[in-house]
């Protein structure tokens, strides 16, 4: 049996089901959150903070140089022989290696865009650093953004930081990171139907909160919230629905090209058990589209929804 926990989404936008799911087969690895952890000092802090400084910008000129779509600057922040590797991938060697890699990936991937969260920095020797993070590939259009955890060794090279060895790993796994490009407020209309909703990290960044509204005439007539993360149990994204008139979901997700597929199971107020499949479709950044396909309430089926249009809600500067 399946379930109905669309995230608020369904609830609000499909007439009140709920949706969840079960989706492809689960997955034994997969990126789990790094511990944002306070690296132990060095004796002389006062160099080790001049030398997080200096890697603040190293990082800072890596984005820069990513976003003007530079494979020379890109491979200029790298020693000569420096080395890349992902999983299940070869190794690229070698600066001019590195800038011809970089160069195919901005003719494959224009006017894309890099986010690095860094989560741990130490320093093994005086002039060596590991740095391990998030980083976030945002390509331009409706393809979906891909979160990979990286591993970064810093060596210093003539009074410079340069990138010496990057191992990336977790681009094909779905992953909470990948659902990072929903955090913020969005809004929709269906029908007489006007949706509200917004997306945050909790404190740990291992989960993400959404609340969700909808009013008719401008009176609240649905409300609830959501909570996605990274179930152990079934080894995939999971989303757990609860609104408050009493019905409850759960849905899992699976990435199907530039749209998340929630296989979603519910229990609405009444006591009757629903399902759903729904489908959030990347459009851009800031656009959305959420459409909700065999569905039942109470064992019998009933229409698919109509698609729904969301946009995020940009705030004035």
């Amino acid at each position: 049996m399946k379930s109905l926990a669309t995230y608020g989404l369904l609830a609000l936008l499909a007439a009140g089901l709920l949706n969840t799911g079960h989706g492809q087969a689960p997955r034994s690895a997969v990126l789990q959150p790094v511990q944002s952890k306070e690296a132990p000092k060095a004796t002389d802090d006062k160099e080790r903070e001049a030398d997080r400084a200096a890697l603040r910008q190293s990082t800072a000129e890596f984005v820069q140089a990513f976003e003007k779509g530079d494979a020379k600057a890109l491979a200029a922040l790298w020693t000569e022989q420096g080395e890349y590797r992902e999983d299940g991938g070869t190794a690229i060697r070698g600066r001019a290696a590195l800038e011809k890699a970089y160069t195919e990936l901005f003719k494959a991937k224009p006017k894309a865009r890099v986010e690095v969260e860094v989560r741990s920095l130490r320093f093994p020797s005086r002039d060596t650093a590991i740095e391990e993070g998030i980083l976030r590939l945002k390509p331009a259009g409706a393809e979906l953004p891909t979160a990979t955890r990286y591993s970064v060794l810093h060596v210093r090279e003539d009074g410079k930081w340069k990138l010496a060895s990057v191992h990336e790993t977790g681009a094909a796994e779905d992953k909470l990171e990948d659902l990072a490009w929903l955090i913020g407020n969005w809004a929709a209309k269906a029908k007489d139907r006007e949706i509200a909703m917004s997306y945050e990290w909790n404190a740990k960044r291992t989960r993400i909160l959404q609340q969700f509204s909808a009013k008719e005439g401008g009176k609240v007539v649905a409300s609830g919230t959501q909570t996605i993360a990274w179930d152990p149990q079934s080894g995939r994204l999971r989303s757990w629905l609860h609104d408050d008139d009493g019905g409850h979901g759960q849905a899992l997700w699976f990435r199907d090209g530039n749209r998340w597929v929630l296989d979603a199971l519910g229990v609405l107020p009444d006591g009757r058990e629903t399902s759903a499949t729904n489908l959030i479709t990347r459009l851009s950044d800031d656009e959305f589209l959420w459409r909700s396909t065999h569905r039942s309430v109470g064992g019998s089926n009933i229409p698919d929804a109509e698609p729904v249009k969301v946009a995020r809600v940009k705030t004035g500067k």
